[in-house]
């Protein structure tokens, strides 16, 4: 069987070559991605083909170590971070006097305190940044481990953060949150009973706001190399992740999988040469239109030895794979 993937606004639709593959095109792309001036999205930068370029060099791509690239949905505002000072902190600019602000920190803890803040995710509806941090809470006052926060969005701003509570959050490390298109989370941990170092669990958004008990991915996602740093799209048909494991091009590698009919995923296929290199990449993104895929790549192989860090973007075409009877089953 041969299943050519295409991207279609931000979502993978299949077209079957033999039967078996039943994901449909679908449309998710926000009216409010077409609010912004076509001559200002992605900051006036030439946009790329299927090979990964800098994104905005001199502006977003410094010296200094960059990572992450996430848009608002409506196009007007982009989040990334840079390491200062050995504190990783979100950086944004905003459009505003039809022009793109310079990069300024956004600094979302309680108190206007500085801390780790990375690895941001905004909801489809744009009104809810998720973001992996470290700062006491009530649950962690004096000792606080890597946590997910959550900002929500006014009229003038983001408003001051709170840490999403267990089950979500815990004495465990929980890292990189996605969220999808009914408000559920993506992200990884390393809490007690996983396959890995980390694993991706999903947490299910409830009626009530909260989340429930999160759930293990599982085989063939979540292996004893360790996955992390998910995108996943907003229907859930497929999801993008760096690992480790056997079979990539060196340090973290992009991999991708489908979501089956019944609901399990399919064999990671790795993204390629194009993509990966013997350095890390991680940080995957898809803008809210579905052009683009961003991920970031880490130079020096850890951050402990970490020479440069980088945001690429590149034509989201790049996700067109064929798939043989071996992956798709």
């Amino acid at each position: 069987m041969e299943v050519r993937l295409l991207v279609v606004a931000g979502l993978v639709s299949c077209l079957v070559a033999s039967p078996g593959c039943t994901l449909e095109p679908a449309e998710v792309r926000s009216p409010q991605s077409e609010t912004i001036a076509p001559g200002l999205r992605y900051f006036a930068q030439p946009t790329p083909g299927t090979v990964p370029q800098l994104f905005a060099p001199g502006v977003v791509n410094t010296d200094a170590v960059e990572l992450n690239g996430v848009f608002t949905p409506d196009g007007r505002q982009f989040l990334f971070t840079r390491l200062v000072d050995d504190m990783d902190t979100i950086y944004y600019s905003v459009v505003r006097d039809d022009r793109w602000t310079g990069p300024e920190p956004l600094r979302l803890f309680p108190g206007d305190t500085r801390a780790l803040a990375v690895d941001m995710s905004v909801s489809p509806d744009g009104r809810l940044l998720y973001f992996l941090g470290r700062h006491p809470h009530l649950d962690a006052p004096t000792d606080p481990t890597y946590d997910i926060w959550v900002s929500r969005r006014t009229g003038s701003g983001w408003s001051v953060a709170e840490v999403v509570p267990a089950p979500v959050s815990t004495a465990a490390a929980e890292l990189y949150p996605v969220v999808v298109a009914d408000g559920s989370l993506y992200f990884s941990s390393d809490r007690p009973g996983g396959i890995g170092r980390s694993d991706i669990y999903r947490a299910q958004r409830l009626p009530d706001g909260r989340f429930a008990e999160p759930v293990n991915l599982g085989p063939p996602i979540s292996n004893e190399s360790g996955t992390g740093d998910t995108y996943v799209a907003p229907d859930e048909s497929f999801l993008i992740f760096s690992s480790r494991r056997a079979g990539g091009f060196g340090a973290g590698d992009l991999w991708l999988s489908l979501r089956r009919p019944d609901g399990s995923w399919g064999q990671p296929t790795n993204l390629g040469g194009d993509i990966n290199s013997d350095e890390h990449e991680f940080c995957p993104m898809l803008t809210p239109d579905g052009r683009h895929l961003f991920f970031s790549r880490l130079l020096g192989g850890s951050w402990e030895n970490a020479t440069d860090g980088e945001v690429y973007w590149v034509d989201a075409r790049v996700l067109n794979l064929k798939w043989n009877t071996d992956q798709a089953d």
